[in-house]
């Protein structure tokens, strides 16, 4: 992620409240509600203020959340220690984190992989396959191209005229993003995992900023047994 980004990120993530709220999608905390996880290993990848490492720790697992963002980090120690929570917040940059081999149960990439660049975006899903464990479990988001944000970023890639922002239904960060995913793109990049769940759709977004609306894809997959 670029240094101009993380900027951004950490003056949001500096708010005393969580800036994107605390609520997760449904998609999955209704899979997590129907497992047992307690003992289990868990990595937040990209975890922003960590409400996602926060729930599985309460869940009973022990989690890494990593994120270049210090104040996202700082204030989800703040909150894993007030709630004496098993997590390791580690700041760090996902292009020089080391993904040991089969070591997580679980991996939470959620609206990570969509603010990479190609060749780190390739290698960062490379690596969430490797360190899942056989019958590990990937929770992967990310934003796809009917993202009314994508109109900006198509723009600019071809020359074209940049649209209003002001008058366009997007996120206040969506000049943070790296890519949109095409129609059928995550699944794809999964194919040879047991895809568990699969989702595609524009959704209204009103957790932070102006109303908004957001296109999603979220993937939950486990990995097969060799």
């Amino acid at each position: 992620m670029k240094d101009v980004h993380i900027r951004k990120f950490d003056a949001v993530y500096g708010a005393t409240d969580c800036y994107y709220g605390t609520e997760l999608r449904n998609e999955f905390t209704d899979f997590i509600e129907k497992k047992s996880i307690s003992g289990l290993t868990a990595l937040d990848l990209g975890c922003g203020e960590g409400r996602y490492a926060l729930y599985l720790a309460k869940k009973g697992c022990h989690v890494l959340a990593v994120d270049r963002s210090p104040a996202g980090i700082a204030k989800l120690r703040r909150r894993a220690e007030d709630q004496g929570l098993p997590i390791t917040a580690r700041l760090a940059d996902i292009e020089d984190f080391v993904f040991d081999e089969n070591r997580f149960d679980l991996i939470v990439a959620a609206t990570v992989l969509d603010h990479l660049a190609e060749d780190l975006r390739q290698r960062t899903i490379d690596n969430i396959k490797a360190a899942l464990k056989p019958d590990g479990t990937a929770y992967i988001n990310v934003f796809t191209e009917s993202d009314p944000g994508f109109a900006i970023k198509k723009a600019a890639a071809t020359d074209a005229p940049t649209p209003d922002a002001d008058n366009l239904d997007i996120s206040e960060t969506a000049g943070c993003m790296e890519y949109y995913f095409k129609a059928g793109e995550l699944r794809s990049l999964f194919d040879e995992f047991d895809i568990l769940y699969y989702y595609e759709g524009v959704e209204p977004d009103l957790s932070h900023g102006p109303a908004h609306h957001h296109g999603w894809a979220c993937l939950i997959a486990r990995k097969p047994q060799p």
